[in-house]
């Protein structure tokens, strides 16, 4: 969708926009999300009826996803879990389904755990990061979970696969439902799409094992109060964690090292490039660290960069005397090399800002969580 639309559409659903062509749209959404909710209980039904088959795997299947569209930090919880599995001696691997990736075929290997086989425009961004952030860890793509995570166990003898955005993918049977939730903005509007951006009722929250609240520095403890009030009322049994989005080192394109020393951004006239699901959250991110954000250049989800609009954005930065222009590693592989080369040329310096998952918790329920994660027994504190 062009972000111009996107961002219309969004201003209206959010009454950020009056008018009579507002009122016009917001009752086709309406009506469409009427038709979506239809959908989705047909669906769900033909599952429970036995119509439509989930696929059960001889390993463990952990599903993080989320109920509404757009960025609540899924990838790095998939991230942060693969790394704590291998720690503890397991063989994780990630099914993504590869969205806006070149490849088209069932079963696509992003990595075998040993090396990279695609770029980021034949495996998708998200996936291609995985395999990057995850140099051991295998990574597939493919539309059909249940496909990938029977070829993920046969061929690499995973004992554990963790499907990144799997909350409503029923095709594969799971033995644990985490769900995140953004807690810049946890339910939006309350309404499905796209008269909102929930992918399904707030009421099948109840499905949920686990949630991992995101980003909680970001907003008030009474606002955390809130959140956490909500999910207990759909789902009073779940595990809930708090996480924010670390940030971890500041490093110049060409540098591949991680150095988490250089994050003071004091002073700093900067430029925020990003094309996320939250940009808010990446430049909120970056004025905690000092930077004075003078100019926030958005762009849709998944953007793929091109050459000429990255020359306009140095352009535009050195009329408005930009000190630095930082980005998220997410956009730079989605950045061809023919940008990159462009962007190294240019005066002013680019920077990408890494950014890892915290989980605020105690470790006795860390430990607690990767027990019942792992399938085993599930500790209770006396």
């Amino acid at each position: 969708m062009n972000r111009s639309l996107e961002e219309y559409l969004l201003a209206v659903i959010r009454g950020h926009k009056k008018g009579i062509v507002a009122k016009i749209v917001l009752i086709i959404c309406s009506l469409l999300a009427n038709i979506f909710k239809l959908v989705l209980k047909i669906r769900t039904k033909l599952y429970e009826l036995g119509v439509k088959d989930s696929t059960k795997l001889d390993c463990t299947v952990i599903s993080i996803g989320n109920i509404t569209a757009g960025g609540t930090g899924k990838t790095p919880v998939a991230q942060f879990l693969a790394r704590k599995f291998k720690e503890r001696g397991r063989k994780p691997a990630i099914l993504n389904r590869g969205y806006k990736a070149e490849f088209d075929g069932e079963i696509g290997v992003v990595s075998d755990g040993r090396r990279i086989k695609m770029d980021s425009s034949e495996a998708g961004d998200e996936a291609y990061m995985l395999a990057k952030s995850l140099p051991d860890v295998p990574v597939i793509i493919g539309s059909e979970r249940a496909v990938t995570g029977k070829y993920a166990y046969q061929k690499f003898d995973s004992d554990m696969v963790i499907l990144d955005d799997g909350f409503q993918h029923w095709g594969l049977e799971r033995n644990l439902d985490i769900v995140v939730v953004d807690a810049t903005n946890p339910f939006d509007n309350g309404y499905l799409m796209p008269r909102g951006t929930l992918r399904e009722p707030l009421s099948n929250l109840a499905r949920a094992d686990v949630f991992f609240l995101t980003k909680v520095n970001q907003i008030s403890k009474s606002q955390l109060k809130g959140i956490k009030s909500k999910l207990t009322e759909y789902n009073s049994t779940a595990l809930v964690f708090e996480t924010i989005h670390s940030p971890t080192y500041l490093r110049s394109l060409e540098d591949k090292k991680r150095d988490g020393s250089n994050l003071d951004l004091t002073g700093q006239q900067v430029m925020s490039l990003s094309g996320i699901g939250n940009p808010e959250s990446f430049e909120e991110t970056l004025s905690s660290l000092g930077a004075e954000v003078v100019n926030k250049v958005r762009f849709e989800d998944h953007h793929r960069y091109q050459t000429e609009e990255i020359l306009d954005i140095f352009s535009c930065a050195a009329e408005e005397g930009i000190d630095l222009i930082i980005t998220t590693e997410k956009d730079v592989v989605s950045m061809p090399p023919e940008v990159e080369n462009s962007i190294l040329k240019q005066d002013i310096e680019l920077k990408v800002l890494g950014i890892e998952l915290e989980v605020l918790t105690e470790d006795f329920e860390l430990e607690s969580l990767l027990l019942k994660l792992e399938g085993k027994r599930w500790k209770t504190r006396r």
